[in-house]
């Protein structure tokens, strides 16, 4: 799973000497730029010092160095106050209609957008548990699209500007629905490499897979929206991390679909979090994330229309939209005054 990168470097806590070691181990060995460390000098210093700061300093720039600083390691503790810290913010409602939003926000009734802000696992949760929650999340997120899906919709904007990262499997089988962008096209959305290849992310009947292997599976899996060949405009930033440049990737590519907004923030790369032997968590990053046509090299993604400000990234969003032919063809006033007016999708 891909997680947050922004990891706080604390003076005080650092791993016990097995935890280190099993640390040290699995970096040098599956880390994804394990070839920029010597692994053998830093054992070195790390011998050498009792200092506390100074070990975890030596660590952290490892570590950095490694995952291109997406990776991180956080004692157990830490990691409790940082899940107290987002899960608020992660748990607010996923969706603004039109009707609803601030005046600034207001879309034209036509599009259907839907937020998807970013999702961290409770770590004070059993296994099993946390299935259960990343479940019911992802069940938000669908109930939100059933929700707006009442006929009127002839285009979708997802909004991920604000997704930091997180689990991505979620958020991934929560806006499945609109991931295919055509009738029985392919179930390929996305994929990681790492030296072995390309292990392919898919989402089918309600479902998300890593290559045959099933992630998490929605109960309302034989669902389908109404129109779901209808074109769809993504809002990026440059804080979309993590998990949600796996999601703007996975809508990459997709059928009559376009990105709006600035460069992403650029840990578009795969962590596996490693529970250590002390209980502290290792988030290593193994893998580069690419879209379903293989594009991607784990930095920052270019939207396809840059716009400075996320106003701007919306206007043209809609405008974008509204010119498609599912929508008429014809933007409306709402979209704004200097919205550019594209008659089909390339």
């Amino acid at each position: 799973m891909a997680m947050l990168p922004a990891w706080a470097l604390s003076a005080t806590p650092v791993p016990s000497l097995p935890a280190r070691e099993q640390m040290l181990g699995l970096l040098e060995q599956r880390a994804l730029h394990r070839n920029l460390v010597d692994w053998r000098a830093l054992r070195r210093e790390l011998a050498a010092t009792t200092d506390a700061e100074r070990q975890r300093a030596l660590l952290a720039d490892a570590i950095h160095r490694a995952t291109a600083g997406h990776g991180g390691w956080m004692a157990a503790a830490e990691l409790r106050d940082r899940y107290r810290a987002a899960a608020p913010a992660a748990a607010l409602p996923a969706a603004v209609e039109a009707s609803a939003a601030p005046e600034a926000a207001r879309i034209d009734p036509r599009l259907g957008r839907i937020t998807i802000g970013p999702y961290l696992p409770d770590p004070g949760l059993t296994r099993a548990q946390q299935r259960e929650a990343e479940q019911q999340h992802a069940q938000r997120l669908r109930d939100t699209l059933w929700r707006l899906d009442d006929g009127s919709r002839c285009g979708w904007i997802v909004d991920l500007a604000e997704n930091t990262g997180g689990n991505m499997w979620p958020m991934l089988l929560g806006v499945g629905p609109l991931l295919p962008g055509r009738v029985g096209g392919t179930d390929v959305v996305g994929h990681f490499q790492d030296a072995g290849g390309l292990q392919p992310w898919r989402y089918r009947d309600g479902a998300v897979w890593v290559g045959q292997a099933l992630r998490l599976a929605a109960d309302d899996g034989s669902r389908r929206l109404r129109h779901p060949e209808a074109p769809l405009a993504v809002l990026q930033s440059g804080r979309t991390a993590s998990s949600g440049e796996a999601i703007v990737l996975a809508l990459r590519g997709r059928r009559a679909s376009r990105s709006f907004g600035t460069p992403t923030m650029g840990y578009s790369t795969g962590n596996v979090p490693v529970t250590l032997v002390d209980g502290s968590t290792l988030l290593l990053t193994t893998t580069v994330m690419k879209d379903r046509n293989g594009m991607g090299d784990g930095s920052r993604i270019v939207a396809d229309v840059p716009a400075a400000l996320p106003a701007d990234a919306l206007r043209l969003a809609q405008a974008w939209l509204l010119a498609q032919p599912a929508c008429g063809g014809k933007p409306t006033g709402s979209a704004g005054p200097g919205a550019p007016s594209w008659k089909t999708a390339p």
